[in-house]
């Protein structure tokens, strides 16, 4: 009996050994992501992305043109103003509730002039400079999420990514928008499982 116990112990030990040394579990990781798409007075894209890890940050881009006949000749002045990567601290997401963005964004601005003569495109000098806007977003869903995708990485891991159409609203830039049928939206919400241990 003695025995028994004296490997039934020993085996105890081994075991809790083995969990001793045994990694920690990975956790899920969940990243979130909103896109807009606004046309009107200028056209303007914004994407916001909230990793896993590390900051919130966005991207947007705006361009507008003008166009028109002087002195006989066809011309356009065109702008176009971006900034990437810009962190943001103003951002509610949720699938269901929709999400907000506030954020100060400084951009990188270009201007040029481009006429039409004799079937040949002539454009002056891109000038460029910089400056600072205040972008504003919301995202309303137009309903329950419906798209789902899930796929597995070939480390094991998988995916599963849920996103919903939306309707936007927003300014920045100068302009304003507020015109459904001009505009559209998209949140998405992406897990990632790792594999067992």
């Amino acid at each position: 009996m003695i025995r028994f116990r004296t490997i039934l112990a020993t085996g105890l030990t081994a075991a809790a050994t083995v969990t001793l040394f045994a990694g920690p579990a990975q956790a899920d990781s969940v990243s979130r992501h909103a896109h807009a798409h606004f046309d009107g007075d200028g056209s303007m894209f914004v994407d916001v992305t909230r990793p896993a890890v590390g900051d919130t940050v966005v991207d947007v881009e705006w361009h507008k043109s003008a166009c028109g006949v002087t002195d006989g000749v066809y011309g356009c002045d065109s702008v176009s103003r971006s900034a990437y990567d810009v962190p943001v601290t103003r951002f509610s997401f949720s699938l269901t509730d929709g999400a907000k963005l506030t954020a100060t964004v400084p951009y990188r601005e270009s201007r040029q002039h481009c006429d039409v003569v004799d079937g040949d495109e002539i454009c002056g000098e891109r000038q460029e400079s910089t400056g600072s806007t205040v972008l504003k977003v919301t995202w309303v869903p137009n309903g329950e999420p419906l798209e789902r995708e899930r796929w597995t990485a070939e480390d094991g891991t998988v995916h599963i990514s849920t996103s919903t159409w939306t309707t936007v609203s927003g300014s920045g830039f100068g302009s304003a928008y507020d015109d459904p049928a001009s505009s559209f939206g998209k949140l998405s919400r992406s897990r990632s499982i790792p594999p067992a241990a």
